[in-house]
This record gives C-alpha cells, sequence and structure tokens, in this order.
C-alpha cells in the first residue's frame, strides 16, 4: 500500500480560515449579516492565535489528530459565529450625536475627514436640518472623537482626531455625516474592511476619495452637481458608481483592475500606458474617475431615464 502524503495542516488551517473570512465578510457587504460584522470578527482576532498554534504543533508533532482538530475547530467557530451574529446581530452600541454650526464663521464649503475600521462611514443630505447644521451620529464611537474647524469660508471635519492611519480609527465604529442639502463637499475616506456609502445627489460634491482595502464603496453622484474628480485607491475593494443618465465621464484603470460599465463607454488605444481609459458622451461637464491599485471592481450605473 503506497503511503500517504502528510497533510500541511498550516496552509490547510489557513486557506480554510481565509476562505470562511471572506465569505461572512462578503455576506455582511451584501445585506446578508449585519453592517458591522467586520468589526465584531476583528474583536475576536485572538482566537485566531490559539487555532493557527494548534496547526503549527500538529505540523511539528507530525499528529494528523491535533490538525484535523484545529481544522475541525476552525469550521465550526466560523459557522457558529455566522449563525450568531445573523441571528442576534452584533450587539447594541451607544449611540452619540453631536451638531455644528456651519455659520459662525460662515463655511462656504465643507471637507469630511474620515476614517473606519470594520464599521461604516455614510455621508448624506439633511433635507430636515437648517441650512447652517451639520448633524454627526456614531454608533460604537464617541462624536467626542471628531474635531471641527471653520476659517476663511473652509469648514474642516476630522473623524477620528487622533491619527491618519486607519487602523487608528475605532474598530467597529459607524458614523453618518448629515449634510444640508446643496451644501459644497469634499470627501477624503480612509476604509479598511469596511463599508463607505457616499449620497451626493442633493449636495454639491467637488471632489471624492476614498483609499479602500477589502471595503465596499458606493458613490450616488446622480444630481445636478457633479464631482470634477473621484479617486479610487486601495485593494480587494468593491465601487459601485451611480451617475446621470446623460453624463460625460472619463474612467482611468490600472492594470489588475475589473470593470463593469455602460454600453455607451468605449475604449481608447493608449499607446505604452499600462492605464486603461474609457470614455463616455453627453451633456454637463465631464467626471473624471481615477482607479488605482489591482484587485478594485469598479460597477458603474446610468441613473433610468426619466418620460417627459
Amino acid at each position: 500500500m503506497v503511503p500517504l502524503p502528510p497533510v500541511g495542516f498550516v496552509k490547510l488551517v489557513f486557506g480554510v480560515l481565509l476562505a470562511g473570512l471572506g465569505a461572512i465578510l462578503l455576506a455582511g457587504h451584501l445585506g446578508y449579516l449585519p453592517t458591522d460584522t467586520g468589526g465584531w470578527l476583528l474583536r475576536y482576532w485572538p482566537a485566531l492565535l490559539v487555532l493557527i498554534g494548534l496547526a503549527l504543533l500538529a505540523s511539528a508533532l507530525k499528529n494528523p489528530l491535533i490538525g484535523w482538530v484545529a481544522t475541525i475547530l476552525v469550521l465550526g467557530a466560523l459557522v457558529f459565529g455566522a449563525w450568531w451574529v445573523h441571528q442576534h446581530g452584533t450587539g447594541t452600541h451607544p449611540e452619540a450625536a453631536k451638531t455644528y454650526d456651519l455659520t459662525r464663521p460662515r463655511a462656504e464649503t465643507l471637507t469630511i475627514r474620515a476614517r473606519v475600521f470594520g464599521g461604516s462611514l455614510s455621508l448624506e443630505s439633511n433635507a430636515a436640518a437648517r441650512a447652517g447644521r451639520l448633524d454627526v451620529v456614531a454608533t460604537g464611537a464617541d462624536t467626542d472623537d471628531a474635531d471641527f474647524t471653520s476659517s476663511g469660508g473652509a469648514a474642516i471635519f476630522d473623524w477620528p482626531t487622533e491619527d491618519a492611519r486607519v487602523y487608528q480609527a475605532p474598530l467597529g465604529g459607524n458614523v453618518r455625516v448629515l449634510v444640508p442639502q446643496r451644501f459644497r463637499v469634499r470627501l477624503l475616506a480612509k476604509s479598511l474592511f469596511s463599508q463607505v456609502r457616499a449620497a451626493l445627489a442633493r449636495l454639491r460634491p467637488e471632489r471624492c476619495e476614498v483609499e479602500a482595502i477589502a471595503s465596499s464603496v458606493r458613490i450616488d453622484a446622480t444630481g445636478p452637481a457633479r464631482p470634477s474628480l473621484v479617486l479610487i485607491r486601495g485593494t480587494l475593494a468593491n465601487v459601485e458608481l451611480d451617475l446621470p443618465a446623460s453624463c460625460p465621464a472619463r474612467l482611468e484603470f490600472d492594470p489588475l483592475t475589473f470593470r463593469t460599465l455602460p454600453d455607451d463607454f468605449m475604449e481608447h488605444a493608449v499607446g505604452r500606458s499600462k492605464v486603461k481609459i474609457w470614455t463616455s458622451e453627453g451633456s454637463g461637464p465631464v467626471v473624471r474617475v481615477r482607479v488605482a491599485g489591482p484587485l478594485i471592481h469598479l460597477k458603474v450605473k446610468r441613473e433610468p431615464v426619466r418620460a417627459l
């Protein structure tokens, strides 16, 4: 009888672990699990050390029993975690709200610099708010971590304030930024294992930059005012961009990026350059979209044409 080859339990455990975590995070991004599932998983990361340690022990002792036990524990923990989150949610977090005055001193533009780690960021217009009020609602985080400054007609909102690095953001924190309608805004966001939603249709967006790593990003730019530049950087990100029906656009892609585009987009030859360029014709100012980084998927959707 030919002996069976030894099983590489370290590779087996890593493979099962990455596939399972990816499936859970994807389910959260698609709406089958709560939006802060990623943050909930990251809170229990020390358990991964135990499972990986068992796999290393099985490899060192050449004991298949310990290796299979570690593999089964990984599968069981992932299945139980997904079931628990689906049934009970990720836990209730206290909600904190804060309001900032955009009229004293008067601000003409607002720059939002936000970082999220295992949570979500939502930028929306607030029809119910006064014209000069900025509302911020956070769950799983403290609004006192934010910083607001205004001078010379320009206001800046920073969340959080401690550090510009994304992993310094509150783990699993969710923040909603509610801006008065038709206000000029610029979004500079960093996202790690998180969701970013920018509803810009009722605002006056000037620029939208998102650094997304293993994250989901959706930008709604279907309003009459359009951002001059949408810049997406990072890796392993899924990006959805909504544009008006007749909006001209110029898309630039790095290698190893993926795209799903409407039929009116055409590819242009760029010689020896590695950047791929797609454009569409239309009326009004051109929206330039730059996608930089590997394994990013951009899906562009057109707003349906309204019947007269």
